[in-house]
């Protein structure tokens, strides 16, 4: 792959070095490289976490995220924009650290933020993070800055500016607003922004409009129809479009503190910070127009349906998902595989790796089933040029089996009638009956403490599992319903055992992506 090497920008302050990155923190060990995903993006060193930016700009794929070079993190550690490029989503360059807190209106973090491809540019909007030390973060003491960065090559930044302070954002909102999403629509630009509000920790999400992408007035918000709040804050906003329809991407904070986690007819956001999307009756900008009071409103608008919400994904690792639409119309998602463990949030599992930690999913292509409205996920066909030579799985008594060593495959079975139960050596399972999918631990030392999620799937037809040393994604149906999760066995090999019956059960050996190392220091 041609990467033209040009020089950093003038406000980053990293000097990038065209080599790969070698590994410096001593000899490979089982809680570090033999957990190292060979089929997802990740950093060689520090944290992946948010995808950010994500855009196709002259033939290139930029997939930015959330990335600290330090892991684990210390008091000075930035936090910014890491950068990925691609030309077919198969060879890849890590251009490190592209976006980070070198300035006064992003000193304390450079947040999340989307792209927006204009003619001849491409336009990088996020949020600027400053603490000033007065108040508590939340309510007082909290700058969210929107920023905007221009590039000609998607890979030079010019300066930053910032579009919008705390006075942009109605009264009734916290110190939270952020991940600005940018899209032009009926030839005006249109920024959604995640927000939570100060009366009653109500996450939402606030609509603005501009005409030059520097200058922007309020248009609307929204919240959810019901007096208890769908989480405490909406995060990652996002506006997808399929079939003629629209939808309402969001990731909502803090759904699990109500309710019984282990509740089997609860299957909707299990996980502490949920992600999915909201079906929209017309326009996004539809919604978001019902509200009539704007900046002089004592609350969001409450106009959607928290019912319609609908998971991305069902396992234990998935969340701060954002789609592209690329050059082939293709309307892709990638999530971030991996949630934190902090003691803010006290959650039932952790990642244990220990200089490098998260990745991101494997792009997923998205399609609208006409007939149930749902989204299905397919991860993209480029993927499948990674595959090697197909296996047949054993006939067994029950159904089907393989050992994969190395623990890396793409795992296909059609045909399925009834029900299927997959058992992952002896540490996890996968069950499809009485009108649910069931995946849960039995080992916690290679769970780290994940239990089990679980889904509605009334039948099943197909699945495929995509193993990747320590991830696996599980898509039921045609990517219908999927679940995904991180898992971390010492053993070199997985046996993977498939009790069903079904028309045919391959799993195709799998080359790794090509990923080039360029490392700021």
């Amino acid at each position: 792959m041609n990467i033209e090497k040009l020089p950093t920008s003038q406000m980053s302050p990293a000097s990038y070095a065209t080599r790969r990155c070698a590994y410096d923190g001593g000899s490979p060990t089982m809680s570090n490289e033999s957990w190292r995903p060979k089929l997802h993006l990740a950093a060689y060193n520090g944290s992946v976490s948010d995808p950010n930016g994500l855009n196709q700009f002259r033939g290139t794929y930029h997939f930015f995220s959330q990335y600290a070079p330090t892991y684990p993190p210390h008091a000075d550690s930035p936090h910014g924009w890491g950068h990925f490029v691609s030309r077919d989503l198969v060879n890849w360059a890590f251009l490190g650290c592209h976006i980070m807190p070198d300035c006064e209106s992003d000193r304390d973090g450079s947040y999340s933020g989307g792209a927006y491809v204009a003619d001849d540019e491409l336009w990088l909007y996020y949020t600027g993070n400053v603490r000033d030390g007065v108040g508590d973060g939340t309510y007082s003491g909290r700058l969210a800055n929107q920023t905007l960065i221009k590039s000609y090559n998607g890979i030079n930044l010019g300066p930053k500016t910032v579009v919008m302070r705390n006075d942009a954002y109605p009264s009734y909102c916290s110190c939270h607003v952020r991940d600005p999403k940018v899209w032009k629509q009926n030839g005006r630009l249109h920024m959604l922004l995640g927000a939570r509000t100060r009366k009653d920790s109500r996450g939402s999400i606030l609509c603005y409009d501009s005409d030059d992408g520097l200058s922007w007035t309020m248009s609307g918000s929204a919240t959810n129809l019901e007096d208890k709040p769908f989480g405490y804050m909406w995060e990652c906003p996002d506006r997808i479009v399929l079939g003629g329809r629209e939808f309402l991407g969001t990731c909502p904070q803090g759904m699990a503190r109500s309710g019984d986690p282990d509740d089997p007819e609860r299957l909707t956001c299990q996980n502490v910070h949920a992600a999915g999307y909201f079906p929209v009756k017309g326009t996004i900008l539809d919604l978001m127009g019902q509200d009539r009071g704007l900046m002089g409103a004592e609350a969001p608008h409450p106009s959607v349906d928290s019912s319609t919400f609908r998971d991305w994904d069902y396992g234990f690792d998935y969340y701060a998902c954002q789609t592209l639409v690329d050059e082939k119309g293709r309307t892709l998602l990638i999530g971030w595989m991996s949630l934190p463990h902090d003691e803010d949030d006290v959650r039932p599992y952790d990642n244990p790796t220990n200089s490098w930690k998260g990745c991101l999913t494997v792009p997923r292509e998205l399609t609208l089933d006409e007939g149930s409205g749902l989204i299905l996920q397919s991860p993209v066909v480029e993927f499948d040029a990674l595959r090697k030579e197909a296996h047949e799985l054993k006939r067994t008594a029950t159904g089907y089996s393989v050992t994969l060593n190395p623990k890396v495959a793409d795992v296909v079975v059609d045909g399925i009638a009834g029900e299927l139960h997959v058992s992952f050596g002896d540490f996890a399972t996968l069950d499809v009956t009485g009108g649910l999918a069931i995946l849960s631990f039995a080992d916690d030392e290679v769970g780290q403490g994940r239990k089990v999620r679980r889904a509605r799937v009334e039948t099943v037809r197909d699945l495929r599992i995509i193993v990747d040393t320590s991830v696996l994604e599980i898509y039921l149906n045609g990517g219908e319903t999927v679940l995904s999760t991180r898992y971390f066995q010492e053993a070199d090999a997985l046996e993977l055992k498939v009790d069903c019956m079904a028309g045919s059960a391959l799993a195709y050996e799998m080359d790794t992506l090509s990923i080039d190392y360029l490392v700021d220091r």
